[in-house]
């Protein structure tokens, strides 16, 4: 293909800093650092074809010397290449291709590039701050010392050719014996711009670079929401990475807090799109070990976060683990890690299939000059090799047709026995449960009256699988048994957000009523893992002596990993739609490269303890640019292809009126052939697309949504009624009279009916069919799960006035539609319909069954 040679934004010639020691196999390896958030390699490889436009993603830096932090990225060339010809870019038509000569290696070494925008001209701290004021000043603390006389000194104008004067870009340097700097700006005449109050904070040597915000550069033109530039659209120079500053605690006492008038509390928010990096400032909010508020799960989280990658080989049957740690403070700190029974200094261990039970690994962190030891003990590890072998009959095409039950409101428990009971011989080819990842779980605040409502398992805190259904061990043995029995399992994966501002594990909260000011305490989760946020909170945390900020330590994510706290006002504004916080959930910036690869680890992790697949919730408010870098990214770490098994679905809900984000592939955001074109230039093939497909929200009322099959039939996925639509006043989807949903309608017959349709048309050709097996909401409005945890008689003497009822969700051997004059709190056990089994039965091909075949022992 062509090689691009110009651009309009070409960026100034990277330089080659370094050429490191060749390694065993004689292979070339590329760091480069950028303040781009997700830089791409576009190459070819001995003199060969080039790789699809705009490349392939680069990875985080995992090499210690050129840490991630301060915005490193790397790139392994295939195996046995020996030259390699290339460009990098932002994946948004912004180049850097060495002034149009293309960058080429002709040798196997390591080689390292560093950006003049983000190159350190010497040593030393510099800071470049964008702004309409015509003398900014800075006023700063050198290495923790003395304040510089308020209101500081004059920055310079810019001499950078990339941050140029004319643009507004100002300049300040430290000297060589600057190691940290705590500063803020101001333009010399009392207005300030002090990072929310918080300060800017750096302590690495490097170019940092800022822009003050709209409303303190220019109070009378302050954009709304609606007008913030999408991801594409950004500015060329946004704050780099490496500007971030390392996330020590300053030192100073904590502030008094301001007073916030009658039941006030903190407004957190941000002119741009996400929070910036300085504000990593106020991480590390989770108590330390044996301190006031600590519990067992948070371990030293205070002061050591982590997880694990883990990347498997093309035949997927070894995998390299890599023990990914986050540090407070890594002055004079040395890990070790525990691989099972075997302690090494090295981080990496290799998995080969001879490994038959999980792995389990802890992290140990030493600080040699105080003697402090922080230690953490991660999930085990299961591989897809572990995993019990599924046979299912041929017209199932090896998990890529069937009908999967959705068993909403099932713990594990239920499902296992389900799978052996009725599930397997009925002839479905799988399950799918509601979020396995660690939720929300909590008795402190009752939501609209009710204790536990459904919706909070869609308000992930951490990637733990550790749910309101069960234990990461319960899950386990569920899934094995479900395969055993011919069933294979899908989970439902929450990943565009996390808790809702609020819903923390914070000690003091308090918000406003009609009546009062109500004040409430702590959340919890499914296994109480550490999780904090800035909603309804008035007091400053007290080991970051800062106002609370988002943070997920389990994950672990900080407060820069978030888009800016903006309530979604309008659904056909797209900037809104993929940066905005749906109701107040906390929206997830997927643009940066360290999320992807968090996220796309996260599926991973799924699919080694046995999931088949993922249905990907809310993936509408995702951008198809990091929906396809996600998926790119689990593909590779899969060892380069998906499993032959392998499906997703992803939820994009449409109304009538949508067609603009499917119906135009030449759109930014377009989830049919915009988003196949980008699953393509992540190097996904053409067989994998196949396996990605899209819920479709637009059946049975309007679809094809677009007059036409955009995509073929087989790229979607179909149900009658789902979870959303159950809620009380829910307009989730328009079925416009051609579907029903049970628990609203309450007519068993008119339900049943569209159910078997499901099977029975023949209208298109859809692979995947969904039965919606659910129970039933209380007349007085309790909408959890019948499980237990939301009986009012359980909690805990909070206010709760929608009781739901206990019922266990597994009952050998019962017919379907168990709706009990449709009583609350009533498992409805549509799939164990006779006729719904044989319909879908015809459609597969295979013989009907009768009730005797399939353990039915009721009248039905």
């Amino acid at each position: 293909m062509a090689v691009p040679r110009a651009s309009a934004l070409l960026l100034a010639t990277l330089v080659v800093l370094a050429t490191l020691n060749v390694n065993a196999q004689d292979a070339i390896k590329i760091f480069y650092k950028t303040a781009w958030k997700s830089p791409k390699i576009h190459y070819a490889a001995d003199a060969g074809t080039w790789t699809t436009s705009p490349g392939v993603s680069m990875e985080p830096s995992t090499d210690a010397s050129m840490p991630a932090k301060s915005g490193w990225f790397q790139f392994q060339a295939p195996a046995n290449t020996k030259s390699l010809e290339f460009t990098f870019n932002n994946g948004e038509d912004v180049w850097d291709n060495k002034d149009g000569a293309n960058y080429k290696i002709d040798k196997a070494g390591v080689y390292k590039y560093e950006c003049p925008a983000t190159k350190t001209p010497d040593n030393g701290i510099h800071i470049f701050y964008k702004t309409s004021w015509k003398k900014p000043m800075i006023h700063y603390s050198i290495n923790e010392g003395d304040w510089s006389p308020s209101p500081g000194v004059a920055m310079e104008p810019s001499t950078n050719t990339s941050l140029p004067a004319k643009d507004g870009w100002f300049q300040f340097a430290t000297d060589a014996s600057a190691d940290t700097i705590e500063f803020t700006f101001n333009n010399g005449e009392d207005v300030w711009d002090s990072n929310e109050r918080s300060n800017y904070r750096v302590d690495d040597n490097g170019v940092f670079t800022y822009e003050c915000p709209p409303d303190i550069d220019n109070p009378s033109q302050v954009p709304s929401p609606s007008q913030t530039a999408t991801p594409s659209d950004a500015p060329s120079t946004p704050p780099s990475p490496s500007s971030a500053p390392s996330p020590k605690p300053s030192g100073s006492p904590a502030p008094s807090p301001p007073d916030l008038g009658d039941c006030g509390t903190f407004q957190d928010s941000c002119p741009g799109i996400s929070y910036n990096e300085s504000t990593e400032s106020r991480r590390w909010q989770t108590p330390p070990r044996n301190s006031s508020g600590w519990s067992e799960e948070f371990q030293d989280m205070r002061s050591l976060q982590g997880y694990a990658h883990v990347e498997y080989s093309a035949d997927r049957k070894s995998a390299t683990v890599n023990v990914r740690t986050f540090l407070r403070d890594s002055t004079d700190v040395t890990c070790m890690y525990q691989f099972n029974d075997a302690t090494e200094f090295s981080a990496t261990f290799k998995a080969t299939s001879s490994l038959k039970d999980a792995l389990k690994v802890t992290a140990t962190c030493s600080k040699s000059t105080s003697n402090e030891q922080w230690s953490l003990k991660l999930d085990p590890i299961n591989f897809v090799w572990q995993n019990t072998e599924v046979k299912q009959p041929e017209s199932m095409e090896k998990g890529q047709k069937g009908a999967i039950v959705d068993l909403f409101g099932w713990p594990y428990k239920d499902i296992e026995a389900e799978c052996k009971d009725f599930l397997g011989k009925a002839g479905y080819m799988g399950v799918k449960i509601n979020p396995p990842q660690e939720t929300v779980l909590s008795d402190v605040l009752m939501k609209e009256g009710q204790r536990n409502p459904w919706y909070l398992v869609y308000q992930p805190v951490s990637y733990r699988l550790f749910s309101r259904m069960g234990s990461r061990d319960e899950l386990r043995s569920m899934i094995q048994t479900c395969r055993a029995n011919g069933v294979r399992v899908y989970a439902d994966a929450v990943v565009n957000h996390m808790a809702a501002g609020g819903n923390d594990a914070y000690p003091l909260h308090r918000k406003k009523t009609d009546t009062s000011c109500e004040t409430y305490g702590a959340h919890s989760s499914a296994i109480g893992s550490p999780y904090w946020s800035h909603g309804n909170v008035y007091t400053y945390n007290n080991y970051t002596g800062q106002v609370p900020a988002m943070e997920f330590p389990a994950v672990p994510y900080g407060p820069s990993d978030f888009h800016c706290d903006r309530k979604i006002g309008d659904y056909n504004d797209l900037n809104q739609l993929v940066n905005g916080w749906l109701v107040n959930l906390a929206d997830l910036d997927t643009s940066k490269a360290y999320v992807r690869e968090r996220i796309a680890q996260f599926f991973v992790d799924l699919l080694g303890i046995g999931f088949s697949g993922i249905r990907v919730d809310a993936l509408k408010h995702m951008h198809p640019a990091d929906v396809a870098a996600i998926f790119g990214n689990f593909n590779k770490y899969m060892g380069g292809s998906l499993p032959e098994d392998f499906i997703s679905w992803g939820e994009v809900l449409l109304g009538k009126t949508d067609k603009f984000l499917v119906c135009d592939e030449t759109s930014e955001i377009n989830f049919y052939r915009g988003l196949d074109n980008r699953y393509k230039s992540e190097n996904i093939s053409d067989a994998d697309i196949e396996k990605i497909k899209i819920w479709s929200s637009d059946y049975p009322g309007y679809y094809p949504i677009c007059g036409s099959w955009v995509l073929p039939a087989s790229r979607f996925v179909i149900q009658n009624d789902d979870h959303d639509q159950q809620a009380p006043g829910s307009s989730s989807r328009d079925m416009d009279g051609k579907g029903s949903v049970l628990i609203k309608d309450k007519d068993v017959d008119k339900h049943r009916k569209f159910e078997q349709e499901l099977f029975t048309r023949t209208d298109a050709d859809w692979k995947v069919k969904v039965v919606f097996s659910s129970y039933t909401f209380t007349s007085d409005g309790a909408t959890g799960f019948p499980d237990g945890k939301s009986v009012c008689l359980e909690a805990n003497g909070k206010s709760c006035a929608h009781n739901m009822p206990y019922e266990k969700a597994f009952r050998q051997g019962s017919c379907g539609y168990t709706v009990e004059d449709f009583a609350g709190g009533k498992y409805t056990r549509v799939h164990r319909d006779l006729s719904i089994v044989n319909a879908m039965r015809g459609w597969l091909g295979l013989d009907k069954v009768t009730k005797e075949q399939v353990g039915i022992t009721g009248e039905c």
